[in-house]
């Protein structure tokens, strides 16, 4: 899953930079360096999205676990849940 996001969000940094240039009616290939660093930034943000979204359910259960309640439904289905200690 986090492969799959990473080369999500790399899709996504380059295409916003290709799209930015095409409404810009500029060659696409135009400062190929912001091509490269979106690329790589979208991918950052693709993993990181993935770890946020391991945390927060994590947290979520904590919270849930002190109230007495049980953890999410199908939670050990996506991310392996450790109950707390």
């Amino acid at each position: 899953m986090g492969l799959t996001a990473m080369l999500v969000g790399s899709i996504s940094g380059t295409g916003m930079q290709m799209m930015n240039n095409a409404l810009q009616k500029v060659p696409l290939s135009r400062k190929p360096w912001l091509h490269v660093g979106y690329f790589f930034l979208g991918g950052y943000i693709g993993q990181r999205w993935v770890n946020l979204e391991k945390e927060l359910v994590m947290d979520i259960n904590e919270i849930r676990a002190d109230k007495g309640l049980p953890p999410m439904v199908a939670t050990n289905a996506w991310i392996k849940y450790e109950k707390p200690e």
